[in-house]
């Protein structure tokens, strides 16, 4: 739904009312009720901006200078005053519309607000403004953003010719659009489920295309609903990186096989996949499983599914290339052989779970940063599963049970024998007071075991030597240490 005064569309007259009027800030507002078919809106003027449209619409368009009602000064709040202006501005106003519509001139259009809900001096706006702007705003690729009234509009415009009953000029041509729309690089789709404005138009309803996109790299659709898009035609072809934030998904496919054309399968031929996407961002949603859409994309290298609902993982085998995942603040309790489901993933986010273990991630050996924070992580013993990757060198635990532990980060540190110099842990590196109680305790337990003592740390700060040889330690401080660790 959407207000149009093409001769196509049924019911396209203009009516215009002041059904009320309001004081505000000791000033008179006239509410003006405006409808075009099935679309309203309101817009509130005072009598001076009709008198600044009077005299426009006089020297521009020949209009009879007596035909708006006088001002006054003296009297002009009292109540039976400002009712008989009222009825006299919405006369004027009506006649007005009656002798301009086969023309409404842009003055008239901007008074009324129709260049923010009319599509046709909705596209004219924006022509003029990409004819003065355009070139500035696709410096540098910066993000350009799009409403789905604007797409909608756009996308009518494309299938229908200019209306013999609106006036047109150079700067105002559809032609800029198009143009400018071909050129973006960076689009940004952002859409809404409140009423536009004062008018009674919800963007989300409104269905429309980027066929004219022809040079999208990034695509970001915020708030909008992926489902109202007819297809992505040149976007799929060109799009480097996608985010989908906050509008409603429930499947990958929603947007991946985005347009009912694209939907008859998931292999697909060649021009169904997204040949250069590499990066995804499909948070704020509410995706449940992984669909096998996801092979229609399978270049990505990085994909953020955060804040979904998700508790397992599925057909992520199909993207070789991924080496960055965030599964953040899913629904996620166990983990099981992930290796087997993620393959060289080397960035791992499962913050914000459910999860009491880490042993299906043992065998995640490409893995160099994991964040496993804010889970349900009671013993210090879960960090042994992970203490043998070869490649970990961040690992963030803050916001479990078990980091309230006493001496927390060195009987982490100690599970990562040789590497624990190596790990940052929790965003900190290892103090050098850190690295010698991990000496001491492993020590003990190399004592324990019947073994011999070979440790070596490369030191992390910096000081006279660069290794750190083990020292028999303090009897004293052994047992003490032994004890906390016990």
């Amino acid at each position: 739904m959407m207000a149009s005064l093409t001769p196509d569309t049924p019911g396209n007259h203009i009516e215009a009312t002041i059904p009320n009027t309001e004081q505000f800030d000791g000033v008179t507002l006239y509410n003006i009720s405006i409808t075009v078919g099935p679309v309203c809106w309101s817009v509130k003027q005072r009598y001076n901006a009709f008198s600044e449209l009077h005299d426009k619409l006089v020297s521009n368009h020949g209009v009879a200078r007596d035909l708006l009602p006088p001002k006054k000064i003296i009297g002009n709040k009292d109540p039976a005053f400002v009712e008989k202006r009222r009825g006299d501005l919405q006369l004027y106003l009506q006649t007005i519309i009656n002798f301009m519509h086969h023309a409404l001139p842009r003055e008239l259009a901007e008074f009324l607000d129709f260049h923010e809900y009319e599509l046709t001096h909705l596209l004219q706006s924006l022509a003029r403004r990409f004819f003065h702007e355009g070139d500035q705003l696709l410096v540098d690729s910066q993000p350009v953003t799009f409403t789905p009234l604007q797409l909608h509009a756009i996308s009518h415009r494309l299938k229908n010719p200019l209306p013999r009953n609106v006036a047109s000029e150079q700067e105002t041509d559809f032609s800029h659009v198009a143009d400018f729309a071909s050129q973006v690089k960076y689009l940004v789709v952002e859409g809404s489920n409140e009423f536009h404005r004062t008018s009674n138009i919800v963007q989300n309803k409104l269905s429309y295309s980027l066929n004219t996109f022809q040079n999208v790299e990034k695509l970001a659709i915020i708030k909008a609903r992926v489902s109202n898009i007819g297809h992505l035609g040149a976007v799929r072809r060109t799009t480097k990186s996608l985010v989908v934030n906050e509008s409603e998904m429930k499947t990958m496919s929603d947007v991946l096989m985005c347009g009912a054309v694209y939907k008859e399968t998931v292999e697909g031929s060649e021009p169904h996949i997204w040949a250069l996407l590499t990066d995804v961002d499909v948070s704020f949603n509410e995706i449940s499983k992984i669909d096998d859409s996801i092979t229609l994309a399978p270049n990505i290298e990085k994909l953020n599914l955060s804040n979904n609902k998700l508790s397992s993982i599925d057909s992520l085998t199909s993207l070789p290339h991924l080496v960055s995942l965030n599964l953040s603040s899913n629904l996620f309790s166990e983990l099981d052989e992930m290796h087997t489901k993620l393959g060289n993933v080397v960035e791992l986010n499962l913050s914000q779970n459910n999860l009491k273990s880490l042993k299906g991630l043992g065998k995640l050996y490409s893995l160099t940063s994991l964040n496993v924070s804010t889970n349900n992580i009671l013993e210090i013993v879960e960090v042994s599963h992970i203490s043998r990757l070869p490649c970990l060198e961040t690992l963030i635990i803050t916001g479990n049970p078990v980091a309230t532990v006493v001496d927390y980060r060195t009987k982490v540190l100690e599970l990562f024998s040789q590497r624990a110099s190596e790990i940052c842990l929790d965003n900190e590196r290892p103090t050098r007071r850190e690295l010698d109680t991990v000496a001491v305790l492993q020590a003990i337990r190399a004592s324990r075991e019947g073994r011999l003592p070979t440790l070596s740390f490369s030191n992390p700060v910096p000081i006279s030597t660069t290794t750190l040889a083990f020292v028999t330690p303090d009897i004293a401080t052994a047992v003490s240490e032994s004890s906390n660790n016990d």
